[in-house]
């Protein structure tokens, strides 16, 4: 016990001393030592490093030389930095280090003559920066107004119209993660409040500033606003089937699990790695950014078991949560994809396995590691570590045919029994067991490197009061942290999982049932006024969270849609509807823009910008379903009608308060088509689509202004008189109105 006990005491020490005196050296500060700051676990951080020319600096842990780092590890050479305004992080664990841009935002306008020079302030290390201006009057060209000219240079200044304001001291906010600005105006001298209005605009706005205001306080700005992940758009990646961005790292530790023929062999080749990693997503951020995502949900970066002839290329078979599966990459990678995100807007969010890690009866018996050293098995931590009361639905016995269907619908067995034969996790009741800990704390470690939001997998099967203990703890560290679990067949109408999201635990849901619905709608099986019904119910089922839940079209556990639209042949949702490519195609992007524009938070499976399909029957005989629904990536085309309408979906729902988290009313209706309204405030939006033949109707009751509207999608012109519009839609077309 002396030893074990001066054990710990050495470790604290050491853990101590390797957060407490790190310096940074660079050509910015003559090489002298400046100390970082704590940025978490394992990371130090220093932001807004100035550098006025390009140069270099190197990472100092105790300001006297004797122990350095640079390119090369200990005693490496110098990191080479740009001219620029820089946060720079680094990794005490791993030795890595982040050096990410700190944009220089130049506001320009009437009050200093447009010229460049003065700079916004950043707010802390946010994406938010302010400035207070003095408009005395106007120019030739009008009145007060100013534009936002990232860098200098105008050549991206922002708003495309200049932004009109009023004679007075002006409070200007912007927030460069998707280009919004607000603005306080009337106040006192230096922009002390007094009386004060506020509005809204966005760059990607095609009215001029004095004539998008908003009265409505749900327009104005702050910065909590600007981490409301409803004004995002998340992708979801299923990082081995995206891109291959280094071949070197394709067979990892165990080159069985590896396929060398991919797509041409059989199904057993379908459950090996293919090679994707996030050098691949890295090199695809463009592609992502010119599709309008904001957030890009990846499948587990975790390190994944290294035996057996499967792979864990899903990434939900993991044997150490605290470091990065070699497939994949590195902590380094992981590093610069945050920092190539942050740079275009976008946040990292990590899809986390905390229900089980590795099968309990083959390849490593849920072997469990912490940064590389054993912890546990299934064998030894069993009613520890882990649950030891079988798999659900197993009835107990050792006999397959012999199952249990209702322990699925029942809490305590299907939280306290194995899911399939995966080693389940001992949760807490009260406080958090030994695995909860582990859990947490591997979480803190990938928010640390940058993860910003977290899909909880298998969330049904977990105990509830730890979601509660998860979503605190990773919120502590950053409190605007947007959580969404995967509880099966979830949504209005099933009691379960709908009692389960609003004890409000801290964790929203992938909407299922919606999913669903939408599905049945285009494809004919029940009419656009039960899909009006069903979004109708959501409210009230969900205690007005509706918009904050994750909603979808496509993922990795359903026939993609495209493919049931148009197989004969038997898939997860039953037999298909045998429909033509361009059909089919046509009523799945109908699909998505629904997905985009009801209330909820569109997630976008990859591939679905393709309309991509696979239609090979799996061993249980359904089409297009597990594994075949992990095809790879077939296509980065910018031209197709999904990317296209997706890319105009995504970029309205950044600028609009009424798509990100407005009302719903459903304002036309029949067995064909549907016409929907959303607003919040003076902002305004209205859908229509028709799944039918031709038809033209007036549309009463609408929220818009009187003006001719061009649709964001297609060209269709609807001209809005006193709350009344005619549409005139073609069979699958799409209109939406801002």
């Amino acid at each position: 016990m002396k030893l074990k006990t001066h054990l710990l005491v050495f470790l604290l020490a050491t853990s101590a001393s390797a957060q407490a005196e790190w310096f940074l050296r660079g050509t910015h500060n003559s090489w002298a030592a400046t100390q970082m700051n704590s940025g978490g676990t394992n990371t130090m951080v220093l932001n807004n490093v100035v550098f006025s020319a390009a140069g270099s600096i190197k990472f100092d842990r105790w300001g006297d030389w004797s122990e350095n780092y640079g390119v090369g590890g200990l005693g490496g050479s110098n990191i080479s930095v740009g001219a620029g305004t820089w946060d720079i992080r680094f990794f005490t664990d791993t030795k890595n280090w982040s050096i990410s841009a700190v944009a220089n935002y130049h506001l320009r306008g009437t009050f200093n003559s447009w010229a460049e020079g003065t700079l916004m302030t950043r707010v802390g290390t946010s994406s938010v920066y302010e400035s207070c201006q003095n408009f005395t009057g106007g120019d030739g060209g009008g009145g007060p107004r100013f534009k936002i000219d990232p860098n200098g240079g105008w050549g991206d200044a922002i708003p495309a119209s200049d932004y009109v304001v009023s004679v007075g001291w002006t409070k200007i906010t912007f927030d460069s993660s998707n280009n919004s600005i607000s603005v306080q105006e009337n106040l006192a001298a230096n922009c002390g409040v007094s009386s004060s209005s506020s509005s809204s605009v966005s760059s990607s706005s095609s009215v001029s500033s004095s004539s998008s205001s908003s009265s409505s306080s749900s327009s104005s700005s702050s910065s909590s606003e600007f981490a409301d992940f409803r004004a995002r758009t998340i992708y979801f990646v299923f990082v081995d089937r995206f891109a291959n961005g280094n071949t070197s790292n394709d067979n990892g530790f165990n080159a069985a699990a590896t396929s060398t023929v991919k797509s041409a062999g059989n199904q057993s080749e379908w459950k090996k790695y293919w090679g994707g990693d996030i050098e691949g997503l890295i090199s695809k951020l463009d592609y992502l950014q010119a599709l309008g995502v904001s957030a890009i949900w990846v499948t587990p970066l975790a390190d994944n078991i290294n035996a057996g002839t499967e792979g864990g290329y899903h990434g939900y078979w993991a044997r150490d949560f605290y470091e990065v599966d070699e497939h994949l990459g590195d902590w380094a990678l992981v590093d610069e994809l945050v920092a190539q995100m942050e740079a275009r807007g976008m946040k990292l969010v990590l899809d986390i396995a905390p229900n089980h890690s590795n099968q309990d009866d083959q390849y490593e018996f849920g072997a469990l590691y912490k940064e590389g050293a054993f912890i546990t098995d299934f064998a030894s931590g069993k009613n520890t570590w882990y649950n030891g009361n079988g798999a659900i639905a197993d009835c107990g016995d050792t006999n397959p045919a012999t199952t249990c269907p209702g322990e699925w619908d029942d809490p305590w067995s299907f939280r306290n029994k194995s899911l399939y034969n995966l080693s389940d996790f001992k949760h807490g009741t009260s406080s958090n067991s030994i695995a909860d800990q582990y859990l947490i704390d591997a979480a803190l470690k990938w928010m640390d490197h940058g993860v910003y939001a977290f899909r909880i997998d298998a969330i049904k099967h977990i105990e509830p009061s730890f979601i509660n203990r998860f979503s605190a703890a990773v919120r502590a560290k950053n409190p605007d942290t947007y959580i969404f679990g995967e509880w099966y067949n979830a949504g209005a109408g099933d009691s379960l999982s709908m009692q389960f999201l609003n004890e409000r635990r801290g964790s929203e849901l992938l909407d299922f049932r919606l999913r669903n619905t939408i599905e049945d709608a285009i494809a004919g099986n029940i009419t656009m006024t039960d899909l009006s019904a069903h979004v109708q119910s959501r409210p009230t089922a969900m205690n007005g969270y509706d918009s904050w839940q994750a909603i979808f079209l496509d993922n990795h556990d359903a026939t993609r849609t495209s493919v049931y639209l148009q197989t004969t042949g038997n898939t997860n949702h039953g037999t298909g509807k045998g429909m033509s490519k361009s059909f089919a195609d046509a009523r799945q992007n109908m699909g998505m823009a629904l997905v985009m524009t009801l209330p909820g938070i569109p997630t976008i499976y990859y591939g679905s910008e393709q309309n991509s399909t696979w239609f090979t029957a799996n061993n249980d005989g359904e089409v297009g379903h597990d594994p075949y629904n992990r095809e790879m990536m077939p296509s980065f085309s910018q031209t197709t009608p999904a990317f296209t309408m997706i890319k105009a979906l995504a970029d309205l729902r950044k600028v609009s308060p009424a798509i990100q988290r407005g009302s719903y009313a459903e304002r036309w209706v029949n067995a064909d088509v549907l016409v929907f309204q959303r607003q919040q405030g003076a902002d305004c939006a209205v859908v229509a689509m028709n799944r039918g033949s031709a038809t033209s109707i007036t549309v009463p009751n609408l929220c818009l202004a009187n003006g001719a509207y061009t649709s964001k999608v297609g060209s269709d012109v609807v001209n809005i008189t006193s709350g009344s519009g005619v549409f005139n839609l073609s069979q699958n077309e799409i209109v939406v109105l801002h």
